[in-house]
C-alpha cells in the first residue's frame, strides 16, 4: 500500500506551522507554542527542530506524535519524519556566565552596540 507523499516546500511548511502555533496558543499551550517557534532545518521530508536544551526537548518529545501527525495530514505527506537537536549555546567552552555582570560582559563582547544603550539608558546589572 502506497502512503500519501505530496511534495511540499518550505512556504508551505511554514504555512502549516504557523497554523499548528496558532492553533497552541488558542489552546494556551505556550510551551508547544516556544518549541515550534524554535528554528529548524528542512531537508526533503525531515525536519529537525534546533531546541535549546533538554527542557524544550521533553516537551517535543511529548508532543511528538500530534505534531507529526498534524504535519503529515496537512502537507499530505506521509513519509515526512521530525527531530530535534540541542543546539551548542554560543558560549565558549569553559566560560560559564553565571552572574548577571558575567553574562553582560559576554554580550557586551558579542554585541558592540549593546554598550551604547547601556550608556544611554544608565543600565547596571547590580540593584
Amino acid at each position: 500500500m502506497n502512503q500519501l507523499a505530496e511534495l511540499f516546500d518550505e512556504d508551505k511548511f511554514k504555512n502549516v506551522l504557523f497554523d499548528m502555533v496558532e492553533e497552541y496558543k488558542s489552546n494556551h499551550k505556550n510551551l508547544e507554542v516556544t518549541v515550534l517557534k524554535q528554528p529548524y532545518k528542512l531537508e526533503g521530508e525531515h525536519i529537525t527542530f534546533l531546541l535549546n536544551g533538554e527542557i524544550q526537548e521533553d516537551i517535543f518529545n511529548k508532543n511528538r506524535p500530534e505534531v507529526l501527525n498534524t504535519l503529515r495530514r496537512k502537507l499530505n505527506n506521509y513519509n515526512i519524519k521530525i527531530d530535534a537537536e540541542i543546539q551548542e549555546n554560543a558560549v565558549p567552552e569553559g566560560k560559564k556566565l553565571y552572574t548577571s555582570s558575567d553574562k553582560l560582559n559576554y554580550l557586551l563582547e558579542k554585541h558592540g552596540a549593546l554598550r551604547e544603550l547601556q550608556k544611554k539608558f544608565g543600565l547596571e546589572t547590580d540593584f
